[in-house]
């Protein structure tokens, strides 16, 4: 990853953090209306949920320099992930509401640069996450 796309991603991160309780709760909202399909994937509490949700942008945000140690936790939440039923074309349509909640919370600050910076930091998550998910399965 580049030190230009990591420090978009950093950058704005730290803009939503103060409203991250909001972002990512709109975010599951937004999820279930446009894909009410994956709301029984969520069987647990929503407000926990969340706090886990922005509990693992903060990881991935974090190592984002040095992303090695992270790898297997993220291996282990895709593996997870499979469990609860997620499934592969699943990861773009969290990709897609996840940029929208960033957009809409950032407004005119998450421009087109940024927008690229956190589909490409999500894109190299959610391929670890399923090759954790197959990694679980062989």
């Amino acid at each position: 990853m580049s030190p230009q796309t990591a420090a978009l991603v950093r950058d704005s991160w730290a803009e939503i953090v103060p409203m991250r309780k909001r972002v990512c709760a709109d975010f599951y909202h937004r999820l279930f209306a446009r894909y009410p399909e994956l709301h029984p994937l969520f069987k647990g509490d929503i407000e926990r949920q969340t706090a886990l949700f922005v509990t693992m942008l903060n990881t991935v945000v974090s190592a984002l320099d040095n992303p090695e140690p992270v790898i297997p936790l993220i291996k282990t939440l895709g593996a997870r992930h499979a469990d609860y039923g997620v499934e592969d074309a699943d990861y773009d349509k969290f990709s897609a509401v996840l940029l929208d909640s960033f957009a809409d919370a950032l407004g005119e600050r998450f421009t087109p640069d940024v927008r690229a910076a956190w589909a490409a930091v999500y894109a190299e998550l959610a391929v670890t996450m399923r090759r954790g998910a197959e990694e679980a399965v062989h």
